[in-house]
């Protein structure tokens, strides 16, 4: 099992894994115990969904026209703001030096007045392992026999986050990971 914990981290879909909804993922990990792993999709938005209509249904006005991410496959109608600390709310848990989440509705207040992170992608629902399976399948000595997919790993930041576009976060989130791992070697 893996020893290591990897809150604050991407989780980028190994190019083996097999061709399902996690095909080409890029997560952040936002919880990560021996026992549980929680994490948000950044790279796959909504066609139909914008930041913009959750702000109207919460009653602010917002004119943006960012994409609100499929986050993950549980809990839909949850909203969870992954953004840069150069603002907080009260309620905002910070992920690494540079990046913090807030599930309020003072992230989304703040960036309709103007007044929020410089960097933010909104995610509806999230992704969740259960009893290890994260570890498990983070373990490479699980990833040839019992297990279908594959992870890659780097730390999260501002760059790798926010400043890449969608369509290619994936390729862009593999290559980093191939420099990470050179790097750990070395």
């Amino acid at each position: 099992m893996s020893k290591k914990k990897y809150q604050g981290h991407l989780l980028v879909a190994n190019p083996s894994n097999p061709k399902d909804e996690l095909e080409k993922s890029v997560i952040l990990i936002v919880t990560h115990t021996p026992t549980l792993g929680i994490g948000l999709q950044i790279n796959n938005p909504h066609t139909e969904l914008s930041l913009a209509k959750v702000a109207e249904n919460v009653g602010l006005e917002y004119s943006g026209d960012e994409p609100v991410y499929y986050g993950g496959n549980m809990n839909q109608n949850k909203i969870h703001v992954i953004h840069s600390l150069d603002w907080r709310g009260l309620s905002t848990v910070p992920m690494t030096k540079e990046l913090g989440i807030t599930n309020d509705i003072s992230v989304l207040a703040a960036i309709a007045a103007g007044e929020g992170p410089r960097y933010f992608r909104a995610c509806s629902g999230y992704w969740l392992w259960d009893d290890g399976r994260l570890d498990i399948q983070l373990d490479p000595r699980n990833q040839l026999e019992h297990e279908p997919h594959k992870w890659e790993i780097v730390p999260a930041t501002n760059q790798n986050l926010f400043k890449v576009d969608p369509e290619v976060q994936w390729q862009t989130a593999v290559e980093e990971c191939a420099k990470y791992k050179i790097n750990a070697w070395l």
